[in-house]
């Protein structure tokens, strides 16, 4: 049997020696007398999560499918800032004779959206229907281009802030409240906010944040789906709050563009900085990382006065790929993974919540990861959160909102200038037609 590191990272050349077409023409890749299915996954993963993952994605696969071999490879993220050249090494998989026949990919229209447009994805509206994926509608809806479902969504999330409970011992509800936390915690030598944007997108998780308090879903709606502008008043307070009146209050560490995300989580898991403001997805490292101190979340509190409405949406989707050797096959184990019983040991092993309801009853999680739990999964539909912006927008947007907000943060772009700039490029892709519809 091939080893599940054996397919090749994006070369396009395939198992060497063992990728050869079912001579029976069924679709898919020969493994002696099973046929292979290969998976390409971005998941960023710790050693103990790869271990796990392997487990549940290819072990008990290949257990309840034993006429397959599963073929697990991790996508290398790129070294830009952007993650263009992910998506640049993604296409050109895609596009290759050889391409993976099922991936994990972010489903917003700037990438999976792009893929599309392509015509690298295999559409997946007939085996939603033939194998009843109950996707939450919304969540179905971000993986749908052009009225057609391309992509099954894998895992809802939330944007806080986690927070240390020695340092922090009330959670904030107003910005006020937020300062008054922050002064103190430097007072006593501590970094109040550990940020680092040097790959630049975790800048656009603050913006989601912000506006989606100030604006709230409805305001947001009204921009990403209707006649909204982003160049108001709200949204250039948002701006002045997180990247320039923050940076020049000392809330995040010195050299904030030249610190990477990863550095300032680790600045979180030291004590040196005594919040942090991510995604859910960074629950599971936490939890295996942090044994000193216990571990609290928040929604960012309310900005002069506004609604608070963290901001939510999807993780990544699976896609298949249109040119798949076994796209039976890739639909096989989409569909193994919606099953309850693989999604309630994702749920416990790896801290993730799934796009499609589940019986949680009696599962094994973190305190930690059950306050996520409860705060996302009981109220899915819920029209109090707000919007991760980058997963929803078009990728001249975000390369727009990323280089930006560096720009604000070293204090030679205004927050109103950028703000400008925002509204210029959404306007851009709507001529395009590549902004978001209404689901």
């Amino acid at each position: 049997m091939l080893s599940r590191k054996d397919f090749l990272r994006l070369g396009g050349a395939g198992l060497a020696g063992a990728g050869l077409l079912d001579p029976a023409g069924c679709g898919g890749r020969l493994g002696g007398s099973k046929k292979v299915v290969t998976f390409l996954t971005g998941a960023e993963e710790t050693n103990i999560q790869e271990r796990v993952a392997i487990e549940i994605q290819v072990d008990r696969f290949e257990e309840q499918h034993p006429h397959y071999i599963l073929e697990r490879e991790e996508i290398l993220e790129g070294e830009d800032n952007t993650g263009s050249n992910t998506n640049r090494e993604i296409k050109t998989s895609l596009q290759s004779a050889d391409p993976p026949d099922v991936f994990t990919y972010d489903t917003g229209p700037g990438f999976g959206g792009v893929l599309a447009d392509a015509r690298l994805l295999y559409p997946l509206e007939k085996a939603y229907k033939q194998n009843g994926w109950d996707i939450y509608d919304w969540a179905k809806q971000r993986a749908t281009y052009d009225g057609t479902v391309y992509g099954v969504p894998d895992q809802v999330e939330e944007i806080v802030v986690f927070y240390n409970k020695n340092f922090v011992s009330e959670e904030p509800t107003t910005v006020d409240d937020l300062r008054q936390i922050a002064d103190e915690l430097k007072r006593r030598g501590k970094v109040p906010l550990a940020f680092g944007d040097q790959e630049q997108w975790p800048a656009g998780h603050l913006f989601s944040m912000g506006v989606s308090n100030v604006l709230g879903k409805e305001g947001l709606d009204n921009i990403l789906y209707g006649d909204g502008r982003w160049d108001i008043p709200e949204v250039i307070t948002a701006i002045d709050l997180f990247f320039r009146n923050f940076v020049e209050s000392g809330y995040y560490p010195e050299g904030v563009n030249a610190i990477t995300y990863d550095d300032a989580n680790a600045r979180f898991y030291s004590g040196e900085a005594a919040m942090l403001p991510t995604g859910t997805w960074l629950v599971s490292e936490i939890v295996q990382t942090v044994q000193d101190f216990e571990v609290g979340f928040f929604p960012f509190p309310s900005i002069d006065g506004s609604g608070i409405s963290p901001p939510t949406g999807l993780g990544s989707g699976l896609f298949v790929a249109n040119k798949s050797n076994n796209p039976k096959g890739a639909i096989e184990f989409i569909d193994y993974l919606q099953q309850d019983d693989t999604a309630r040991l994702i749920i416990e092993k790896l801290n993730t919540i799934p796009a499609h309801p589940v019986d949680t009853k009696g599962l094994d999680v973190p305190d930690l990861f059950k306050q996520v739990l409860d705060d996302l999964s009981a109220s899915p539909e819920a029209q109090a959160f707000g919007y991760n912006i980058d997963v929803l927008a078009p990728q001249n947007f975000n390369k727009v909102m990323f280089s930006g907000f560096q720009e604000v943060l070293d204090g030679s772009r205004f927050p109103e200038e950028q703000a400008a700039a925002l509204q210029n490029a959404w306007e851009k892709a709507k001529s395009a037609g590549s902004v978001p519809m209404q689901g």
